[in-house]
Parts: structure tokens; sequence; C-alpha cells
């Protein structure tokens, strides 16, 4: 299996199939993606969002085309390796959980050495990089980096998404149409005040097909646990396509009766909060035992 590896310049501003494609791959290849952080930088020295322009803080790196991905079938993507070399903390006005706290815009660089994000000198945090946007072309139109997140992927912000995760993502369009950004040096769950630890870096994923998988929105393997996402209109709604979800994996592919997997998702299943761009919830399934 090849590698190949791509530059932060090699950018998109949408998912959209009408995108030309900056790398073609078989299934199995190795892609390192650089991302970018320009956009924070020119914010830390006083240029506005406006200025800068919103569609340059969530870029992503691609598409790339996979050989003979067609429509109904999964992709495989398997997170090998994270780098980040700097990252910043914005604090924007009337912006997420926490903007009205503050009545101007803040910028800082955080220092990342010894394995952790120094926000000042005496107060660090464990770097734990992180994928924040990643997702295919949709089968109609463009998909947002910013918001929603769709179920091909999109801005879903999983703190989940780190070294060791495998991916799975249902394709919509011939060659999938793969891109990927917004890396984070740290985020808690469910990115609560709607902005991380933003960062630059790149990060190796190896990217497979699975043909006819019958996939329906975005899945984890995280050790021995199946994530099963679901979207929608209201934390409710979400709520309850994960549980199916993870219903109908253990019924159908894990062959249980209906009560037995009834019994096994009331004692051991757990539901998680993806991030806010959209109502995400994980219902998170582990393996029998």
């Amino acid at each position: 299996m090849a590698s190949y590896a791509l530059a932060k310049e090699q950018r998109a501003f949408a998912f959209d199939a009408t995108l030309p494609h900056v790398l073609e791959i078989e299934s199995g290849d190795t892609v390192t993606f650089e991302t970018g952080d320009v956009a924070y930088e020119r914010l830390s020295k006083g240029e506005s969002v406006d200025v800068i322009g919103l569609e340059n803080f969530n870029a992503v790196t691609g598409p790339v085309f996979v050989k003979d991905a067609q429509p109904g079938d999964a992709l495989k993507i398997e997170i090998l390796d994270i780098q980040v070399r700097r990252a910043w903390s914005v604090w924007l006005p009337a912006f997420g959980g926490l903007g009205a706290h503050t009545q101007s815009t803040q910028v800082r660089e955080i220092s990342l050495r010894d394995g952790r994000a120094h926000i000042t000198e005496s107060l660090t945090v464990p770097i734990r990089a992180m994928i924040g946007c990643i997702g295919v072309a949709p089968a109609e139109g463009q998909g947002s980096t910013f918001m929603p997140a769709y179920p091909f992927g999109g801005n879903m912000d999983l703190r989940e998404m780190e070294v060791g995760t495998t991916l799975y993502l249902p394709i919509q369009v011939e060659g999938a149409r793969l891109a990927m950004g917004d890396l984070h040096a740290a985020m808690g769950i469910a990115e609560p005040t709607w902005v991380s630890l933003e960062a630059a870096g790149q990060a190796t994923l190896r990217i497979s097909l699975e043909k006819n998988s019958g996939l329906h929105y975005p899945r984890l393997r995280v050790g021995g646990s199946t994530y099963c996402l679901g979207m929608g209109e209201t934390l409710e709604k979400a709520y309850q396509i994960a549980l199916d979800e993870a219903y109908a994996l253990l019924t159908h592919e894990m062959g249980m009766n209906a009560f037995d997997a009834y019994a096994y998702a009331s004692a051991v299943i757990d539901m998680r909060l993806g991030g806010p761009a959209t109502s995400i919830v994980m219902a998170v399934v582990p393996d029998p035992q």
C-alpha cells in the first residue's frame, strides 16, 4: 500500500462533489493531511473575523478521491498519528457557551511542550490531539465545514477522534472525496465553549473501503466499544437515532434476539454528546464478553 502527504495549501472550504480532488488513492493507502492556523495568527494580530473570512477558520485539506468507492459503501478511516505544532485559545464576544462573559476578542498562543499545553506557566493541561472536522462529499449540494454536521461527517468535534480510533463514514458519491481539518491540541467532551485549543499540525490516516456497508450515520471503534452516532434537529431526536442504531448493531450485526439486545442495552450502553455544531448523541456499545 502507498503513502501520500498533502500540504495545508491543498485545501477546500466545503464538502462538495464538484470540487476537483487533490489526490487519488487505492483502498488501504495512507495519507498525511497537513492543516494550518494562519487565520488564528491573523486574529491574534488584531484583524477581525470579517476581514479574515469565516471560511478560513475551518478550511479542510483535500478532497481525496478513493478508487472504487461508491454510494452505499463505507469509508474506514484509522487514525494512526496526530501531531500538533502550535495552538491557540480564542475567546469571542457572543460566541459559544461563554461568549457572554467577554466584551472583546481575546487570543492567546498556547505553548506546547513536554506533552502539555501551557495556558500559563503554572496552569497546564495534557496534549490530547484530535480531529474536529472530517467528512466526505454529499450526494447533492455542499456541506459546511462549520455547521451543521451531517450523516456523512463534517464538524462533528468528537473528543474520541484521536490516535487509535477508527471512524466509519457512509459514502454518498463516487470516490467518497474525503477531506479533513480543524485539529485540536485539547478539547473537553462536546466542546463546551465551542472553541478548543485550536491547532495546526498533521494527521496520518489509513483509508480503506468497506463495500455495501449499509451504514447510515458515522460510527466509531474505540478500544473494545462501538460508538453509534445519532444526529437530529434536537438532542431528543439524536438520542433516539443513536439508540436505534445501537439496537440494530446488536440485533442485525451481532445476532442477538430482540429481548437479549434490549437487556444488554439496558445494562451497559452509555450515551455521550458530540460537538455543538449539530445535536449529536453517541450510544457507546461495549463488545459482549
